[in-house]
């Protein structure tokens, strides 16, 4: 097969769609199919590092983006480029992930013109809740409900305009269909490398040795991890950190990776608590240990689809807390893999973190959980349901 994947971001760029990009083009590679990926690449235009050389890349013109430095999106001028790439390629499937952050850049709808002047299946995958990014009250748009529900409309009816949309999370298709969707598939089509997310990278130790912090080993240890931006819910770290400062002292120690427009105000945070750490930006190679060494791992992010940093987590065998609020229900089953709390109930979350930093036989029972979850969360079976669903689909 020639596959093409137009997609909002390559590595090292680190978030949920440039991991699964990178996840699937690899896969692909090895079945022996013909990958195009087309995606905004660094300011100097250059190949990204690691991407594999049987891989075809175009790299796209594009400004910066969004609040991770990093982060870039697609200018108009990149839709003749697409074009261009395209034609020379001559995919039998287009595949476009979060088409509305591309469409924003062009202008225009991603790849929908070439594909219907060619007859190829164009698939949009559905990545990110951006109509629920825009109304959170912590971002600086400040959208009120009844314009997020417009804009949630405008959303569904972009992707109708695609042969298929797949959709990582049930809760995000039931969702999305009641704005409008009318071509949505749900499935797991998104994991985590198991062999790279284990137990097994536990070291006694390890918070000495990696990171000079010999008074987190032997601690329980509270992970917190992604980009330090208003979306991922520290509006509500801010009461919940020293509630749970309060609550539990130094027995629970806080350790936060990642990096962005609030790691000042993160870092003040952080530097409040009895026993904190801001490890700051963590390589992707070394998340797997960052998590094998933690005891549980928590997020207040209200708008997940399908947490990625969740899968690799669970893979790692930590229990997690989170809200029950977008598509995270579907990834964390309470009682069973970890814990979920209403949003804006911080004496909840409190009370549940506490209650499995005091309890072992809670936390090991949640760890069992969270361990039974490992087959069904490889890239792997991801990968082939992901197959599954594209076969399926005609122009």
């Amino acid at each position: 097969m020639r596959i093409a994947i137009l997609a909002s971001g390559v590595l090292p760029v680190l978030d949920g769609v440039t991991v699964s990009v990178d996840a699937r083009v690899r896969r692909l590679v090895a079945r022996g199919d013909e990958v195009l990926l087309l995606a905004p690449a660094s300011a100097d235009r250059t190949r990204p590092a690691g991407l594999p050389p049987a891989v075809t890349f175009a790299a796209l013109p594009s400004v910066p983006f969004g609040a991770a430095a990093s982060d870039r999106n697609v200018v108009p001028e990149a839709a003749a480029e697409i074009d261009r790439a395209l034609a020379g390629f001559r995919p039998d499937l287009i595949h476009v992930d979060e088409p509305e952050r591309l469409a924003l850049g062009l202008r225009r709808l991603p790849a929908r013109a070439f594909a219907r002047r060619h007859r190829v299946p164009l698939v949009a995958f559905f990545h990110t809740n951006f109509a629920d990014y825009l109304g959170s009250g912590g971002n600086r748009y400040g959208l009120y409900a009844p314009l997020r529900a417009v804009v949630w409309r405008a959303v569904a009816q972009l992707y109708n305009r695609y042969d298929a949309t797949l959709v990582p999370s049930a809760a995000s298709l039931a969702r999305l269909r009641r704005f409008g969707l009318a071509n949505g598939l749900a499935g797991r089509f998104n994991g985590t490398d198991t062999q790279d997310f284990h137990p097994d990278l536990h070291r006694p130790g390890y918070w000495s040795a990696r990171w000079g912090r010999p008074d987190l080993d032997g601690r329980s240890v509270m992970l917190i991890a992604g980009r330090l931006t208003a979306d991922k819910g520290w509006a509500d770290w801010r009461q919940v950190l020293p509630a749970l400062a309060e609550r539990l002292g130094d027995s629970l120690a806080v350790v936060v990776a990642g990096d962005g427009a609030l790691r000042g105000d993160v870092e003040q945070l952080v530097a409040a608590l009895p026993c904190g750490f801001l490890a700051g930006p963590v390589p992707r190679a070394e998340i797997g240990a960052l998590l094998a060494n933690s005891d549980l791992y928590a997020t207040l992010s209200r708008f997940e689809n399908a947490s990625l940093a969740v899968y690799e987590a669970l893979a790692s065998g930590l229990p997690v807390l989170a809200l029950e609020a977008g598509g995270l229900p579907g990834q964390v089953r309470h009682g069973v893999n970890g814990l979920l709390f209403r949003p804006g109930d911080a004496p909840g979350f409190v009370d549940g973190t506490a209650r499995l930093v005091e309890d072992a036989a809670a936390r090991h029972a949640l760890r069992a959980g969270a361990l039974a979850e490992r087959p069904l969360l490889d890239w792997d079976r991801a990968f082939a349901a992901w197959l599954d669903a594209l076969s399926a689909v005609d122009p």
